[in-house]
């Protein structure tokens, strides 16, 4: 099963494009990727609600990759994304 995004919200802050958005992680997944729909990502982190793993974000071409250690069950994390 693939990481989900379950919900996004899209604001904008002088210049700069943000998005919170929300998803999920299955048992079993350490990867995934959320395509932002922005030119450049100029900061991206994701954290878990509700476990104490750590997430990695790195970005490509207005594409975040997420990767973490398998969550044991399914767990709900949040993102923030700046950019234009």
């Amino acid at each position: 099963m693939a990481i989900a995004e379950t919900s996004r919200i899209r604001t904008v802050f002088g210049n700069k494009v943000v998005l919170i958005i929300t998803g999920t992680y299955a048992n079993g997944d350490t990867t995934g990727t959320i395509a932002s729909g922005l030119v450049a990502v100029d900061f991206a982190i994701a954290q878990y609600i509700d476990a104490a793993k750590i997430i990695n974000c790195s970005n490509s071409a207005g594409t975040i990759t997420l990767a973490t250690q398998d969550p044991g069950a399914t767990k709900t994390w949040k993102m923030m994304v700046i950019g234009h």
